[in-house]
This record gives structure tokens, C-alpha cells and sequence, in this order.
């Protein structure tokens, strides 16, 4: 989280050319002697100090006109925005002479409009006596909305072992219940772990291709095979300990296999995505099928809802990513390109975050504006991507790769990034590499496995902040409803 600097007016008592008060009645002996100096900071009559607190109050103090000029403290924000300063490679740590890798509009805009070449774009702000202004909690620099934890919060909880859970891994075949349980497979049976009292449980499914539990928790849907017939299992979850197939879908040969599956959000409707890529709208409780779209040739590898329920996103193994609308699913947006995974901004629902595996490139991509908003691309291919995620508290950017050292040897990391030139915490194994796996529900915890077959549980983000800042966002909410409210009285 980037902060201004803090500013305090402060005028001394004496000017420099003043001296003692001469009375004559008094014996010069008795006056302490008097000293003339000047003041390191007189040209500029103020001083600065830095606080990285929250929230920053900045009083004035005196009743002298100050102009406007130009607060030092935020000389150096300006300077991300001046296309020579030295910056570093947010995947890898080392200085680049020139910032090819990330391309912000305001940045390029600013550049080719007024032909910036040198350090002279300063920060001009306002002064006014008797008040007091509060610094506010967003990066001047970021490339997506964003609440940056103060802090790295992200502490290891539980290792587990769990034999060849790491390769290779299928993000179709692993969910995290909003009732705690977790599923996953490695292609053959399922396992469901539940953390709360360390039980597990596997099942004989033949040939496993994708899973997902209901938004509720209430029902997993489990796509496998039967002998050559790829077929859709609904799991009726009764207890923790007890599931019922209460449906099953049967599919075409042609279909190849359920690749996988996205609920709506009210668990009305299952979209699942399958191997010759044809997506099937089906609806609940008996999977009738209600709709196909037929945009992908290949295989559909990933699908998910807008947070706002407005989109729904869809890619395949070719790189295309299609934009479709919620309610009718028409397709409004072909995304050509190597695009191997994407995730959605949990708090706008209108921007899309798209990586691509190598050379590593991201992009953050708005829907209404059809825009680029930000990019980061590098030439070589050093750093593979995994997977990128967004966390739906705090808005970071969780981006796993794969970085090779200088003697080739392969590092597994996690990169928490606040902008795309930001990193704001690492997750990673001194001696085994650190993949991506799933955040819990509620966004507070996150599973890893580790290249020595371990499964790993994370407390990213504390559960009381969380009902704190959930408790700030519902008031906002609250606030502007009064607000509309009032406003249409009025009116």
C-alpha cells in the first residue's frame, strides 16, 4: 500500500535576523548570548516526517500564506510515471535499464502527450491553514482497485503428505466446500479431506475428469467416465461422512469428457465445459439440459461467473477466451491470443486479469471498455506461469510461477502483487517450490502443494480483519443507500 508522506508546517519563534531586546536598564553581562544561524531548511519554511500508519492526519499549523509548491515527500510516487528511472522486474527481483515489461496507459499517455524525457513531472497539492485532510488508503499507482495488506500476513498452518498430488496438477479436480470439506484427484478415485477433524475419505470413480461443490455445499458434481460415456454425477453431500448419487447425466460419445464445471450463483444452473468444446447449460435438480454453445474448438479447460453474475468467461487449451452475457449467453468478446488462464476482479466483476504461460505475460483486460488497462511481458523465457488468482478481500494479485535460477534449476514461487510493478508478500519453500492450488471460501486461507508431494495450508489473511473490512464495505454500502435514498426525496 503506497502512503504519502505527512507535511507539518512549522514556523519558528524568532526569523533569522532577529536579535535579543536591548534594555538599557539591564547589565549586557547578565543576557545570555545570543547566536545568529540559519535554518538547513529556510528556502523551503517546512519540515516533513514519514508515518505509515493507516490513516494519515495532516494538520497546518500558523496563519502566513504558504504557496503552492510542490510536497517532496511524493517526488519519488511521481517518479513511476518518468520512463528512465531504473525499475525492477517484479518476477524476478533484477534492475531493468528500461521499463519494457509493463505498459500502463496513464504512463504511456502522459509520455507521448507531453514528451516527458527528464525528472520534472512534480506533485502539487493544496494548503490550507486551520484544516486538516486524511490521507487516503489507495496506491496512486495501481493498475486495478486495490487494499494491499499493510503487512505479510500469509503463515503456514499444516503440511501434509499427499504422494503425487503436484503432477501433474488439474485445477478441474480440486474444491474447497463452503462447509470446509476439500475435494481432489489426481485422475484416478477422489479424495474429500476436511480439515476440522482431519478425516478423510476416498472413492472408486472411474476416471475422474472434474469436480465442484454447489455454492451452498450441498451437492458436488463430479465429472467421469462410464466404460466410454462420459456422464455428470450429482453427490447429494447429507452429512460429512455421507453422500448420495441423486443424478446422473449421461453425454454423447462425441462430448469426449466433462473438462469442466462452473455453478451459477444461485446453484440453479451447471455450465460445463467438455473436451471438443462444446459448453452444455444445465439446469437443477435433474440436469436437463437447457442450452449449448458452440464458440471453442478445443478443448474448454476453464469457466467462471463474473463476481457481479453479469459474464460469464470461458477458455480453452488454443488460447481463446469468450466473453458471454450471463443471462442469455450470447457470446460478446473473442480474445485471441495464448492465454492460458484468467481470473476475475472479485470487486468490479468487469475486469479480467489473462495470463499467458511463456514468454510470462499478464494483462489486465476491462470488458465495457474493451481496453487494455495494464500489461506486463517479458522476453525470455525464464519464468513460466502457472496460474494467476485474485484474493477477494484484500484485491492482490496472486501470480505462481516457475523461475529458473542461474544454474537452471527451477524455483516454484507465489508472487502477491498490489500493481503490476508491486510485490507485497512471497509464498515459498526454502527447499521445495510452492504451487497454487485454491483459496477456501471465505478468501482467508489458501492451499499449496510442494514439489515433495506436500500439502500445504496457508492463513493468508486473519478471519477477524476480515469481518473488519467486510464490516466497512457493508456500512459504505449502507451509507450510499441512505444517500440515493434521501437524493429521490428530495427530488
Amino acid at each position: 500500500m503506497a502512503h504519502q508522506n505527512s507535511t507539518t508546517l512549522i514556523f519558528a519563534e524568532m526569523s533569522v535576523c532577529d536579535s535579543p531586546n536591548k534594555n538599557s536598564k539591564l547589565d549586557k553581562k547578565s543576557l545570555t548570548p545570543f547566536k545568529r544561524w540559519r535554518r538547513k531548511n529556510w528556502k523551503q519554511e517546512t519540515s516533513y516526517k514519514s508515518d505509515t500508519s493507516k490513516n494519515q492526519e495532516v494538520s497546518y499549523l500558523g496563519e502566513r500564506f504558504i504557496p503552492n509548491r510542490f510536497d517532496r515527500a511524493n517526488l519519488e510516487l511521481n517518479l513511476k510515471y518518468i520512463g528512465i528511472r531504473e525499475e525492477r522486474d517484479i518476477l524476478t527481483g533484477e534492475t531493468l535499464t528500461a521499463s519494457y515489461w509493463r505498459q500502463s496507459s496513464f504512463k504511456a499517455n502522459i509520455n507521448r502527450t507531453f514528451g516527458i524525457r527528464e525528472n520534472r513531472l512534480l506533485y502539487f497539492s493544496r494548503q490550507q491553514a486551520t484544516q486538516s485532510r486524511v490521507v487516503e488508503n489507495d496506491s496512486a499507482d495501481s493498475d486495478w482497485p486495490c487494499c494491499p495488506r499493510a503487512r505479510p500476513y500469509a503463515i503456514q498452518n499444516a503440511t501434509h503428505e499427499m504422494p503425487g498430488i503436484n503432477s501433474p496438477i488439474d485445477y478441474n479436480l480440486m474444491d474447497w466446500s463452503s462447509s470446509g470439506m476439500v475435494a481432489m484427484s489426481s485422475g484416478q478415485d477422489i479424495m474429500l479431506w476436511r480439515n476440522l477433524d482431519e478425516s478423510t475419505m476416498v472413492f472408486s470413480v472411474e476416471s475422474p475428469t472434474s469436480l465442484k461443490y454447489s455454492p451452498d455445499g450441498k451437492y458436488l458434481a463430479i465429472g467421469c467416465m462410464d466404460r466410454n460415456y462420459p456422464v455428470l454425477d450429482l453427490w447429494e453431500v447429507r452429512s460429512p461422512m455421507e453422500f448420495l448419487v441423486s443424478y446422473r447425466k449421461l453425454f454423447v460419445k462425441s462430448v469426449g469428457c466433462v473438462s469442466c464445471i462452473e455453478w451459477s450463483h444461485d446453484g440453479k444452473e451447471l455450465i460445463c465445459g467438455t473436451q471438443c468444446g462444446v459448453i452444455v447449460v444445465l439446469n437443477m435438480p435433474k440436469l436437463r439440459t437447457v442450452m449449448q454453445i458452440n464458440e471453442h474448438l478445443k478443448k474448454v479447460n476453464k469457466i467462471k461467473f463474473s463476481p457481479t453474475r453479469k459474464y460469464i468467461a470461458s477458455s480453452d487449451t488454443d488460447g481463446q477466451i469468450c466473453i458471454f452475457d450471463a443471462t442469455n449467453k450470447l457470446r460478446m468478446l473473442a480474445l485471441d491470443g495464448k492465454s492460458t488462464c484468467f481470473d476475475w476482479h472479485p470487486w468490479t466483476g468487469e475486469d479480467l486479469a489473462l495470463a499467458e504461460r511463456s514468454p510470462a505475460t499478464i494483462f489486465i483486460f476491462n470488458i465495457p471498455r474493451r481496453q487494455c488497462m495494464a500489461s506486463y511481458k517479458r522476453r525470455d523465457d525464464r519464468i513460466i506461469i502457472k496460474t494467476i488468482t485474485f484474493s477477494k478481500i484484500t484485491g492482490e494479485l496472486l501470480v505462481n510461477i516457475i523461475r529458473l535460477d542461474d544454474s537452471d534449476f527451477a524455483m516454484c514461487e507465489i508472487l502477491v502483487l498490489a500493481s503490476l510493478n508491486r510485490v507485497v508478500d512471497l509464498l515459498t519453500h526454502q527447499d521445495r517450490g510452492t504451487l497454487f492450488l485454491m483459496w477456501n471460501p471465505d478468501g482467508t486461507s489458501i492451499a499449496t502443494s510442494g514439489l515433495d508431494d506436500t500439502f500445504s495450508l496457508w492463513n493468508f489473511f486473519p478471519t477477524h480483519k476480515r469481518k473488519a473490512i467486510l464490516g466497512k464495505q457493508e456500512q459504505k454500502v449502507k451509507d450510499k443507500n441512505s444517500s440515493l435514498s434521501l437524493y429521490k426525496a428530495i427530488r
